[in-house]
């Protein structure tokens, strides 16, 4: 298969939000659950769908205005990093509690915020590699055009 290249940002924000949404949703699944229950995986599946939904959206507007704000500093890759991966576990991570907990009800800030810790270290530290990979990932699905002699 191959892509035009006026889709390429789509299809790396399309790769991306489909892998860090799996493994984010199947994490918050598992603390949110109390571990592997009967019907882990449709669990799973319904956050991953509700995850990559909001993920995606994020995806198409927060880098630019984080990578903006990331550098005005010296370590302008690692603050992009740390504030894309706290923005987005912070909304996805609330929202996947919501969804599983049927709304906001009581206890809802300790499940979230024990969700969100984890989610947060597990992203961030993906952030650092996965980018590269799925954007040579998307290199190579992107039709090359002919160079013009």
């Amino acid at each position: 298969m191959r892509i035009n290249p006026k889709y390429r940002q789509l299809t790396f924000v399309s790769i991306m939000s489909m892998i860090l949404t799996f493994i984010m949703s199947g994490i918050m699944t598992y603390v949110l659950a109390g571990g592997f229950i009967p019907h882990f995986v449709s669990a799973w599946m319904k956050d991953w769908g509700v995850a990559f939904v909001i993920a995606f959206g994020l995806n198409l507007f927060l880098p630019a205005k984080i990578r903006k704000f990331a550098n005005r500093f010296k370590k302008a890759q690692v603050v992009y990093i740390f504030v894309i991966s706290l923005i987005m576990t912070f909304i996805l991570s609330f929202a996947l509690t919501a969804f599983a907990m049927n709304g906001i009800v009581p206890h809802f800030v300790s499940y979230w915020t024990g969700a969100w810790r984890i989610a947060f270290i597990i992203v961030f530290v993906l952030n650092f590699f996965l980018p590269q990979f799925v954007g040579k990932l998307v290199s190579k699905l992107v039709v090359q055009q002919p160079a013009l002699h």
